[in-house]
């Protein structure tokens, strides 16, 4: 989301403050600021500059506790493939700078600094930052009371359930026989995905007409393969992978593994006696890095990849409440 106003209103400060108060509640806060005027962040004569200088598209220099990119771009980069590309590990990103990108944004006002007639104002404006009342329709947040602002933000998009997971409900078809239980689970699940599902079934496998669905690239890797395929074919963001076992999965449940956890995590998964189950979970398409190094390393193991992703384990205590007698688990 976005922070706008003209300059002299105090927004940089502002959002030194909400950073601050953001990262103090334990989430992860990065900050995409856009410059008009020609940006030279490498000095002359240092070696990532020379580099550059002698034709290297991108430089990298890394050190024990920070890293900096130097690269050209073609043109305007867009802001969904900078977020993409460079903050996709952050809870929420906050921008300085985008006012045309449509983003959800705060407006900053401080009557000392007037209003500019020639700044171009932003649409699609949620709130206001101000050290005076308004005549405005948004809510109104005092200028001096960055965890005010900081309130709204996690109210708004970090609380849990305020941000669902884009998921396509994913199931492994291995047999003909688990074709009709996996037609009962999509009818019973996919319209808590928005009624978007997949079968990932084996090449013998004929899914009736119509039925989403696409054959398993990887049946030698078993579930793996199937989440591997799903990941890949899916048009969303994440997954829900259910397995035939859990056919008795309650659809609260299902809505329930959508908004638990951070937004940030990679995978969402119930723990069962203790034990992790990697057939009922959420998984996000950062996974297919991790899944691909592994099998590279020869470990082509469910959830052996699992520690080079940012896993969410649901703890009985919380999936008891949407499936008390725990149906999903036979």
């Amino acid at each position: 989301m976005s922070f706008a106003a003209p300059t002299g209103t105090g927004k940089t400060t502002l959002l030194e403050g909400v950073i601050e108060v953001l990262t103090g509640r334990g989430h992860r806060v990065s900050v995409l600021k856009h410059d008009a005027h020609r940006l030279e962040l490498d000095r002359e004569g240092k070696d990532t500059w020379r580099f550059r200088k002698a034709g290297a598209w991108r430089a990298v220099i890394v050190g024990d506790l920070q890293l900096a990119v130097f690269s050209a771009v073609d043109g305007e980069a867009s802001l969904a493939g900078l977020v993409d590309a460079h903050l996709a590990d952050a809870d929420i990103v906050l921008t300085e700078g985008f006012r045309k990108a449509g983003l959800p944004t705060v407006r900053v006002h401080r009557e000392a600094r007037g209003e500019d007639p020639h700044w171009e104002r932003p649409e699609n404006v949620i709130a206001w930052v101000s050290d005076v009342p308004l005549e405005v329709e948004a809510p109104i947040l005092p200028l001096d009371r960055p965890e005010a602002v900081a309130d709204f933000l996690e109210a708004r998009f970090l609380a849990p359930g305020a941000h669902p997971r884009r998921a396509t409900l994913a199931i492994p078809v291995g047999s003909e026989r688990d074709l009709d239980p996996a037609l009962a689970l999509v009818d019973r699940l996919a319209p808590r995905c928005g009624g978007r599902s997949l079968l990932v079934h084996a090449q013998e496998v004929t899914p009736p007409p119509g039925t989403p669905a696409v054959v398993d690239i990887r049946p030698d890797l078993g579930p793996l393969g199937a989440l591997l395929t799903a990941l890949a074919a899916a048009g969303t963001p994440e997954v829900l992978l259910v397995g035939i076992r859990h056919r008795h999965t309650p659809p609260a449940l299902a809505e329930l593994l959508l908004v638990a956890g951070p937004r940030v995590a990679d995978v969402v998964v119930p723990v069962h006696h203790g034990f992790r189950e990697p057939l009922l979970a959420v998984y996000g398409h950062r996974c297919l890095g991790a899944i691909h190094a592994a099998l590279v390393s020869g470990e082509p193991k469910m959830d052996g990849w699992w520690g080079q992703v940012r896993v969410h384990q649901v703890s009985p205590e919380t999936w008891r409440t949407a499936d008390p007698e725990g149906r999903a688990f036979p």
